[in-house]
């Protein structure tokens, strides 16, 4: 099969690793891809609008396209590729608002009985400065932007005046509704499964660190790190999140909006039980990182399965190892303003341990330089999470470039 990953990220790039070991593959390309993933041995493609990717598919006989970021695929590419015949793995655009729209996605869990965490919606200021008035703050309140917002679009306000500051800088950002959440108490991480419609592979369960800092009021950003499996789950929870995948799709099934792709749902493990707190529609980064490695089946042939609708039955076979990702940024991340152009210096792949993600990096007089927040990341696979975390650490202390940040606490 000749496969392409669309995107650019250290997702894609852990992606396009692990579909190519699949004994389907013959080619295999990353559209566009990033200088640090050519690096590494893939194929890139300088392609990335939709209408450029389908020329490249026509023109370069592909079998199949796996979407990574959640742009594209809430794109017209789907429909442009499956208008030439060309198997797209993503979800529809209109199922695809599970994740550009948390109100729709609040709607989907309500009717399909998943418990979800209370809130109202405001759709405009006063309202909304209303409403976070009347809360107490005996508990923090959530305010969320409804539409994307690349992993800062939720604030977490302890206080009134944090609330009606997450209001205006949300407000103006992203515009209206605001959704006001009760702040549900526990532990969080993430879930995911490869959906063909109504059947799905429950893959693995990863947490991650969304904060700059370990402090839980800081700066939200995209990722900085993740770990895999979460060891606080038991068996009692793999069922209930087995329940909360299968009453999500039969649901959407139901509403004439089958959802095939990637489904990632963030949940929180209360004193009363599991409660979603969104989906998304597509591997999460930087759980990606972490959990793939740890994925002992061919990823490609549970695609192929979810493709032909073929997926009943079928399950993924996982490493016991456990995995630690540590990601490093750019100094000024999560902020508009950044350090960026630095070179990047790092030992040979071959004397690393870790697997080596490239995320935002380009190339400069035949130099890698950081170019983005998110630059690159490492991931560990061992038999325990600490040894894991000892070896990620290891070796990412083996890569600098001026202004590299990165969180210590990661694993632990």
């Amino acid at each position: 099969m000749k496969v392409i990953v669309v995107g650019k990220g250290g997702r894609e790039h852990a992606l396009a690793q692990k579909l190519k070991e699949s004994s389907l593959v013959t080619d295999l390309w990353v559209c566009p891809g990033n200088p640090g993933m050519e690096e590494a041995g893939l194929a890139c493609a300088p392609v990335e609008t939709p209408q450029a990717i389908e020329e490249f598919c026509v023109q370069n006989g592909i079998s199949l396209v796996v979407v990574g970021p959640e742009a594209l695929i809430l794109s017209d590419l789907k429909s442009r590729l499956e208008k030439r015949g060309i198997p797209c793995f993503a979800p529809e655009q209109n199922v695809a608002r599970l994740e550009s729209s948390k109100l729709f996605c609040k709607g989907v869990l309500n009717d399909a009985g998943v418990p979800t965490a209370s809130c109202t919606v405001s759709y405009d200021p006063q309202s909304a400065l209303q409403a976070v008035r009347k809360h107490d703050f005996s508990s923090p309140l959530v305010v969320k932007a409804d539409g994307l917002a690349q992993g800062k679009g939720v604030w977490v306000c302890e206080n009134l005046i944090k609330a009606e500051e997450a209001v205006q800088a949300l407000g103006t950002s992203f515009g209206y509704p605001l959704l006001l959440e009760e702040c549900l108490q526990g532990r969080e991480l993430s879930a995911f499964a490869l959906c063909d419609g109504r059947d799905f592979v429950l893959l693995v369960t990863a947490c991650d660190y969304k904060r700059i800092t370990p402090d839980p009021f800081s700066a939200n950003t995209g990722g900085m790190g993740a770990y895999s499996p979460c060891d606080f789950i038991t068996a009692e929870d793999e069922n209930t999140i087995r329940s909360i995948f299968a009453k999500t799709l039969a649901c959407l099934a139901d509403k004439k909006m089958p959802y095939q792709g990637f489904l990632f749902a963030g949940l929180m493990k209360t004193e009363k039980g599991l409660y979603v707190l969104e989906y998304n529609v597509r591997m999460g980064d930087p759980e990606t990182q972490a959990l793939l490695p740890r994925i002992e089946s061919d990823l490609l042939k549970l695609i192929v399965s979810a493709v032909t609708h073929e997926l009943q039955g079928q399950g993924c076979e996982l490493s016991a190892q456990n995995s630690v990702h540590v990601v490093a940024v750019s100094e000024g991340y999560p902020q508009a303003k950044m350090s960026l152009g630095h070179e990047i210096s790092y030992p040979p792949l071959r004397e690393m341990k870790s697997r080596l993600y490239f995320a935002g990096v380009s190339k400069a007089q035949k130099s890698l330089v950081n170019s983005g927040g998110r630059v690159l990341g490492v991931t560990a696979l061992a038999p325990s999470r600490e040894t894991a975390r000892e070896m990620a650490y290891a070796d990412i202390a083996k890569i600098s470039f001026a202004g590299m940040y990165l969180r210590q606490d990661i694993g632990l």
